[in-house]
């Protein structure tokens, strides 16, 4: 009987976890943070964070991203809605990366204990050439609200400044973003 409420407990702390990460059935509705901005106007500013990544890299971001546009995307190997807008993710890296497009991945993974070699795995076999954060994710999502996942930012990298967020960047809505926010100006 002990080892029987052992169990319901460790169940219900995972659900309580999962749903905390995953807090609706999509996993997707992304916590609202200040609305996207414009550089020149001034919008709210994405969080500063420096971390290791899977590949060994240490990142700053933004101050590493110079001249770039970055999408900071937070989401896990477990997360349903996360792995559809996989391919999406990867076409627009494919499309827009060689004119300033980056992506930084923040699996949130660790939280419920995959291992670092299975999320290695699966970014191999999703072709997701970009930088992932797996080691302090959840306080790099903590740092942006981020209660449900897959949730995204649009960063410039140049101001720091969040030009989208949440849905305008799922889907084929994401190119669009992509679009309006290069700096070269060109479709």
């Amino acid at each position: 009987m002990k080892y029987a409420w052992t169990i319901v407990l460790v169940a219900g702390i995972g659900a309580f976890a999962y749903l905390q990460l995953c807090g609706s059935s999509r996993c997707g509705l992304a916590a609202q943070r200040p609305g996207p901005g414009r550089a020149d106007a001034g919008g709210p500013q994405a969080r500063a964070f420096q971390a290791a990544t899977l590949s060994g890299h240490s990142i700053n971001f933004p101050s590493d991203y110079k001249g770039k546009l970055v999408l900071v995307d937070f989401w896990a190997t477990w997360c349903g809605p996360c792995r559809v807008e996989i391919p999406h993710l990867v076409a627009a890296y494919e499309k827009y990366h060689g004119r300033g497009l980056e992506i930084v991945g923040v699996t949130l993974d660790e939280v419920q204990r995959v291992p670092r070699a299975r999320v290695e795995q699966y970014v191999k076999e999703q072709k997701m050439p970009w930088e992932q954060v797996y080691r302090g994710a959840r306080g790099i999502a903590g740092a942006y609200g981020v209660n449900a996942i897959p949730t995204a930012f649009l960063v410039d990298g140049d101001t720091g400044v969040i030009l989208a967020q949440g849905s305008d960047l799922y889907g084929v809505a994401l190119y669009k973003a992509i679009e309006s926010n290069l700096k070269d100006g060109s479709n």
